[in-house]
């Protein structure tokens, strides 16, 4: 999620104060269209004011007008280039484009502008994030924490930063706070979930799990966090209920399909469902080591040991397998008897 500022409390003055206060209030009463002719207004009036250039790409961002968003965040830094408001929503817009370098250099220039800029530290965090820095993002989180204290958002994503990098006390009382914040975000009870389960607290992750998919019944993560803590608390039929949910809601993720080809495996190794959604588990990923091994172990319930052969094979030629992993396929297949189902 990337916080934009809208700065709708900028103080009268100058020559457009009046649009400008104008432009500012049909905003946030919803009319976009009103709101630009204002700020447009405004510049004509003042053209070296940068807020009018800048409370306008706000208003483009709402209507959908990236580009020219961007282009009006530019007009504002080419009237005040320390203007961190312009610089927080340039570097936004950037990195949801994609484009993490220039993104950088906008948030960091924000920051420096003022640095207690919590919208800038949040987006610093999450370009951190996109970055695979979760340590960096830590930092950027914590600092937007200290700065808005009451943002269910910044401790959402300090506690998922927290958890990747493996501060799991920490986390949980991020993600404890987010929920206290915004008891009707599942998003929010679904990490608490995920987390609780890294913790093996597997009945409290349940009930944060299942609180999340009732807030959002077509949020796919917590179905499958669901169905990862059925598995773990040995309840494969519950887990396979649950994984079917997230595969119809995100049919082309990979993880989620191997996961549910674990469940029906572990459900019942003789049903030719298993067999189908572990296949198709490795169309969507044929490097997939747990849909492999769980497809193996399938074929050799069912006494198709030729197939099985094929597929422990496959398993243990993959670079990411441990030795320990590859002895424990082998010791399977040898107890495969053809034709006999087990």
């Amino acid at each position: 999620m990337i916080i934009i500022l809208t700065l709708l409390a900028l103080a009268p003055s100058g020559a457009g104060a009046a649009d400008l206060d104008r432009g500012q209030k049909l905003l946030s009463s919803g009319d976009t269209a009103g709101a630009l002719r204002a700020f447009e207004a405004a510049g004509r009036a003042d053209p070296a004011d940068p807020r009018a250039p800048y409370l306008r790409g706000v208003a483009l961002e709402k209507k959908g007008d990236l580009p020219a968003a961007e282009t009006a965040y530019r007009e504002a830094l080419g009237r005040d280039a320390g203007f961190p408001q312009a610089h927080n929503n340039l570097g936004a817009l950037l990195l949801a484009r994609g484009d993490r370098a220039g993104a950088d250099r906008e948030l960091t220039a924000a920051v420096k502008a003022d640095p207690r800029l919590a919208d800038a530290r949040f987006n610093l965090g999450l370009l951190r994030d996109a970055e695979n820095r979760p340590a960096d993002a830590v930092v950027s989180y914590r600092e937007a924490a200290r700065l808005r204290p009451d943002d269910p958002a910044v401790h959402l994503n300090l506690g998922a930063a927290l958890r990747r990098t493996g501060e799991l006390e920490g986390a949980l009382t991020e993600l404890r706070q987010a929920t206290r914040l915004a008891p009707r975000d599942a998003v929010a009870w679904s990490n608490l979930g995920l987390l609780l389960s890294d913790r093996k607290e597997l009945d409290e992750a349940r009930a944060a799990l299942q609180k999340a998919v009732e807030l959002d019944p077509r949020y796919a993560p917590a179905w499958n966090g669901l169905g990862r803590v059925e598995l773990r608390r040995k309840q494969p039929a519950a887990a396979a209920e649950a994984l079917a949910r997230a595969r119809r809601l995100a049919p082309k993720d990979a993880g989620i399909a191997a996961d549910s080809c674990r469940a029906l495996v572990d459900h019942d190794p003789l049903a030719a469902r298993a067999v189908a959604e572990c296949r198709a588990a490795l169309a969507l990923d044929a490097q997939s080591a747990l849909a492999r091994y769980m497809l193996a172990r399938s074929l050799v319930a069912q006494g198709q040991c030729a197939a099985a052969r094929a597929e422990v094979d496959r398993f243990t030629a993959l670079a990411t397998i441990k030795p320990e992993a590859r002895d424990g396929a082998t010791a399977m297949l040898a107890k495969c008897t053809p034709g006999k189902k087990r």
